[in-house]
């Protein structure tokens, strides 16, 4: 038996989530969201997800996402009233799915075991699993990295 995914999500929401990052992004930004769930102690549960601009109507108004500490109160609210925690962070990148250098130097949850979904292309075109940049903190700005093929051993689309 093989082990469980770090992540799970319906197809429904992982589509609904990809149309939201193109089109905040439109092509020439990043676009970003916090993806909403529960933990239990074999993976995560995406129920949700918590665009950066609903917390911060700036959020994206720059080349870079950019949240400030009022954007995070805000976000810890949210979870609080629906019983829900960060299950990772997610955002879009011109490129690849690498991490940039502020990226891992300011990771949006700064506790070992966050994860940080990037998106390639701004999310535009057709997006795979497989696209997807898969990096887990593990402190002292320090990454893994999982990219291509192992990357859908980590994120797994389920039936609603």
């Amino acid at each position: 038996m093989s082990a469980p995914p770090l992540i799970e999500i319906t197809f429904e929401l992982w589509t609904e989530l990809v149309a939201h990052l193109q089109s905040q992004g439109g092509g020439v930004r990043e676009s970003g969201a916090f993806l909403l769930g529960r933990n239990t102690s074999t993976t995560r549960m995406v129920t949700g997800f918590l665009p950066y601009e609903k917390l911060q109507a700036d959020a994206l108004h720059e080349d870079y996402v950019l949240l400030t500490a009022k954007s995070f109160s805000k976000l810890w609210t949210v979870c609080q009233e629906h019983h829900v925690s960060v299950v990772a962070d997610v955002h879009t990148h011109r490129f690849g799915p690498q991490q940039s250098h502020s990226d891992k130097s300011n990771p949006m949850i700064a506790l070992a075991g966050h994860i940080a979904l990037i998106v390639p292309k701004f999310a535009q075109g057709e997006i795979q699993i497989s696209d997807i940049g898969v990096h887990i903190y593990r402190g002292n700005h320090q990454w893994t990295s999982q990219f291509g093929t192992s990357v859908p051993t980590l994120i797994r689309l389920v039936e609603f």
